[in-house]
């Protein structure tokens, strides 16, 4: 959960929004406290950050992406404030090369499976099956054991049974077309299996229960109560989109063709030029769809995650998500990649800014008593047991 930063915890409210926010709490008695994250840090900031992450990374062949990360977490973390303090990150980099080393021996493991025997293969394909649920449960972990908030750490509870029936079912989702193919190269087989992507919206649903539902701060464990079925509502809408805009674009094509039908014979080039255009404002078109996605989402995740005593509301508009993503996009194209850091750190507020912490008995309560058990065993008892020292995440 890297967006853990984002918020302490989430919940349904009803009515918050006309409560005032404040970076602090401090509620008038008898109201609850409703604090607004906020982000201190800036783009010019993290441009110096991150260009010389980039060029260390290009020095070093990408070791140094390791250390890259952890500056990245640290700064974000230690910029993002709620109730007048700030988290942290304090990851081992060498945990997460080591965990980037596994991920690639495990991708070119593979990638080049069938190139050897089919036999070969399916032991390679066997073995991924049984090691990437335990290793992703472990970067869960890993993550949030290294995440504080004002010297309390954060803790993943998902057990390993729960993490394999979470993501198997990815691994057969993304695995088995591909492996089809390899046997089978008509296609026939892959085409069949590929109906299992019917699925993908229920598997997310799942996914993200396994992550919220299984959180811990001290002594306060979270809870998570969505459906995954309800998932299915954004993807089919999704879905929908794109069919209208392959209509609306095919039948403005066919009439360009059609109308244009002599001037493309004269100059050919032109019947190119068209279709590129058709084409890329096709691939515009669905690429808006990716934040209607992201808000729809993030609000009925973390609108419905919770820890005792603190809920969260959150009410991210997708148009405005879609029009920030836009500039984010051209301003990135037309600067050759160098705005990719202001547009991080614009994404990162945007988010913050739709977040609502409603702490109904009070902030600072609430905290107390989950600070002042997690020196108990509860919360870091199993995290010394259990080998978290993994981070498979980019």
């Amino acid at each position: 959960m890297d967006g853990l930063s984002e918020g302490i915890a989430a919940g349904s409210a009803p009515g918050a929004q006309a409560l005032p926010k404040s970076a602090f709490g401090a509620a008038p008695a008898g109201q609850p406290d409703v604090l607004a994250p906020l982000f201190t840090g800036s783009g010019k900031e993290y441009f110096r950050i991150w260009i010389v992450n980039l060029l260390l990374i290009v020095a070093t062949l990408g070791i140094y992406s390791a250390w890259a990360k952890v500056r990245r977490l640290q700064y974000f973390d230690r910029n993002t404030r709620i109730g007048g303090a700030v988290f942290d990150f304090r990851g081992d980099p060498l945990a997460i090369l080591r965990g980037r080393v596994v991920a690639v021996v495990m991708l070119g493991l593979y990638h080049y499976a069938f190139g050897f025997s089919t036999a070969v293969a399916l032991c390679i394909i066997g073995v991924l099956f049984l090691a990437l649920p335990w290793l992703l449960r472990g970067a869960m972990r890993f993550r949030l054991q290294n995440t504080y908030y004002r010297g309390v750490p954060f803790a993943f509870t998902g057990s390993i049974a729960g993490a394999y029936a979470v993501f198997l079912p990815f691994l057969v989702l993304f695995v088995a077309p591909a492996a089809s193919l390899a046997l089978d190269p008509s296609g026939m087989a892959a085409g069949l299996i590929g109906l299992l992507y019917l699925a993908f919206p229920l598997l997310y649903g799942r996914l993200k229960a396994y992550q919220h539902g299984h959180v811990r701060f001290g002594a306060a464990r979270s809870s998570y109560d969505v459906s995954p079925w309800r998932f299915y509502r954004f993807y089919l809408v999704a879905l929908g989109l794109v069919l209208l805009i392959g209509i609306v674009l095919g039948i403005a094509a066919a009439s360009s063709m059609w109308l244009f039908k002599d001037l493309i014979k004269t100059y050919p080039v032109m019947g190119g030029i068209m279709a590129f255009a058709g084409v890329a404002a096709g691939y515009l078109s669905v690429l808006l769809l990716f934040p209607y996605m992201v808000a729809r989402t993030a609000n009925l995740v973390w609108s419905n995650t919770s820890f005792p005593g603190i809920t969260m509301q959150s009410d991210m508009s997708a148009r405005a998500f879609a029009r920030l993503q836009i500039v984010n996009v051209l301003l990135t194209v037309v600067t050759l990649g160098l705005f990719r850091p202001f547009a991080v750190v614009r994404i990162h507020k945007f988010r913050l800014a739709a977040l609502t912490i409603i702490a109904e008995g009070g902030f600072e309560p609430a905290l107390a008593v989950a600070a002042a058990s997690a020196g108990s065993g509860g919360a870091l008892g199993d995290g010394a047991a259990d080998f978290f020292g993994f981070d498979l995440s980019l």
